[in-house]
């Protein structure tokens, strides 16, 4: 659940998340790197395809809307397009961090996934340490205060 400064690291039984994806495997793997990144107190919410989000996005409310949305942008027939538009168009979920989860890397795709208001696009195999990047660049997660790793090289 949302608190006022959206940061989703300790706030409260769970984090709601919204997947959109066909795929099993890359459902699979999503759900891994999540739970990797924001620990086990999530509760996932997922579509197999455009229609059933279409269809789940239009009955949220305030009260049970997701915390953040991940789609995959390469749903049969653009479907991935057309869920992130009724996001964005939602009055309940407008505001919810989307991000963009593919395997394109078309400079075309990318750039109107951000126009249709995608908050990152991530590639696919998601990775834990992206996510978290991104999930802190949106201040959903506090920067870490960890001091960065260092490759010590000997000759």
């Amino acid at each position: 659940m949302e608190n006022d400064d959206n940061n989703l690291e300790g706030s409260g039984p769970c984090v709601r998340i919204f997947l959109v994806e066909d795929n099993p495997d890359h459902v699979f793997i999503a759900l891994t790197v999540i739970r990797q990144v924001l620990g086990d107190e999530i509760e996932m919410l997922h579509a197999q395809n455009a229609e059933e989000a279409l269809d789940m996005i239009g009955q949220f409310t305030e009260y049970d809307r997701p915390d953040l949305f991940f789609v995959d942008l390469r749903l049969p027939d653009n479907g991935g397009f057309s869920v992130m538009t009724a996001v964005r168009g939602s009055e309940v979920c407008s505001m919810v961090p989307l991000f963009v989860v593919t395997s394109s890397m078309y400079d075309r795709d990318i750039a109107e996934s951000y126009e249709l208001g995608a908050s990152a696009v991530l590639s696919k195999p998601l990775s834990r340490a992206k996510l978290r990047e991104e999930l802190t660049r949106i201040g959903a997660l506090p920067p870490t205060t960890e001091p960065p790793s260092r490759t010590t090289y000997r000759h």
